[in-house]
């Protein structure tokens, strides 16, 4: 078991949400509205060398009215969505999270999707599936814009990953920041992106699928991964080499400690449980008393739960992530990737 060293939890890792995303929640009503709210805001994980999720601008929802308004139209459009969700047939917040992306990208002003999960097959066998291929569109500010030639693939990921302060490689690696399931890491799903994901992409075959799909152009590749990662309560760890400075943070806990976790907290401290797939953004409902999130806790993990993912809210507004996990938890570590990582900084 890994247990952290100093039992006091850090309660500077608590952050008042955005501005820009609290104004563009504000009267969204729809959960996916909501978390597609919170998709456009989120800081990429991790520094990989390429690009990452599109900017506001290039999606022609930088100003904030035209976003406000773009997003208060998804929200009349909630049978639409919910029938393409429908066709995926799965729960899987992956899943959910593609398809966020897939509706941004074809309903945003200024990109159209070209295609997902494409898959890529030679001599009847699969080779691999691009996740993304979406092309800009003239906006009405630059009607003339040089991009519209360009072709976009992206790789898509959402990740929560907790901190390990002793395992694989030395302090700073990504192999010590794992999934709750202990069968990812970091690491792990930076060095899939890098030496198989994205390569596949620049591909002949896929190539050859491009022309196809009528996406002839100068490809650009990008990695959109947003998340969140989790430092032991009382023990704040220093970032991975692989991760972002304004990655989101969160904290962990197992369940035998939660209850000395809450006594440290302010009095009137607030929370949510999250349900997936609605891990992104905030919920609508007001949080619950600590009181109420103790019982639901109880009743979990008595009923052999292996986690709670939690958003605790101070008297001050201020919000943190929280996921209690059970006592054995790791249960075991997946072995670092082959090879080493560039350094991202």
């Amino acid at each position: 078991m890994f247990a952290p060293s100093q039992p006091t939890v850090s309660l500077d890792i608590f952050q008042t949400p955005g501005s820009p995303l609290t104004n563009d929640l504000a009267g969204l009503s729809r959960p996916w509205v909501r978390d597609m709210a919170w998709l456009l805001h989120a800081p990429d994980m991790a520094a990989l060398g390429c690009l990452g999720r599109p900017t506001l601008a290039e999606l022609g929802l930088d100003r904030r009215d035209r976003r406000r308004a773009w997003l208060a139209q998804q929200e009349t459009l909630d049978a639409d969505f919910q029938r393409q969700r429908l066709k995926r047939r799965s729960q899987r917040l992956g899943i959910y999270h593609e398809t966020l992306w897939q509706w941004i990208l074809e309903q945003a002003p200024r990109t159209r999707l070209l295609a997902h999960n494409i898959a890529l097959r030679e001599k009847g066998q699969t080779l691999g599936e691009l996740d993304l291929l979406y092309a800009p569109t003239p906006g009405i500010d630059s009607p003339s814009d040089d991009r519209k030639a360009d072709v976009f693939h992206a790789e898509l990921a959402i990740k929560f990953f907790l901190g390990l302060p002793e395992g694989p490689g030395d302090r700073h690696d990504g192999a010590r920041w794992i999934g709750v399931g202990s069968f990812d890491s970091l690491a792990i799903k930076c060095h899939r992106l890098q030496s198989h994901q994205l390569p596949q992409g620049l591909s002949p075959v896929a190539e050859r699928q491009r022309q196809a799909l009528g996406a002839a152009g100068s490809l650009q590749q990008r990695i959109i991964m947003p998340g969140c990662l989790y430092h032991p309560w009382g023990q704040r760890l220093p970032l991975p080499r692989l991760a972002n400075d304004s990655a989101e943070q969160g904290l962990w806990c197992h369940r035998s400690v939660w209850p000395a976790l809450l006594r440290q907290l302010p009095e009137g401290t607030a929370g949510h449980w999250l349900i997936k797939p609605h891990w992104l953004a905030p919920p609508l409902s007001a949080p619950s008393p600590l009181a109420a999130l103790e019982g639901a806790l109880a009743r979990h993990f008595n009923d052999q739960g292996k986690s709670a993912h939690l958003l605790l809210v101070l008297p001050s507004s201020k919000q943190c992530r929280v996921f209690v996990v059970r006592d054995e938890w790791p249960p075991a570590l997946p072995l670092p990737p082959p090879g080493l990582l560039p350094s991202a900084r």
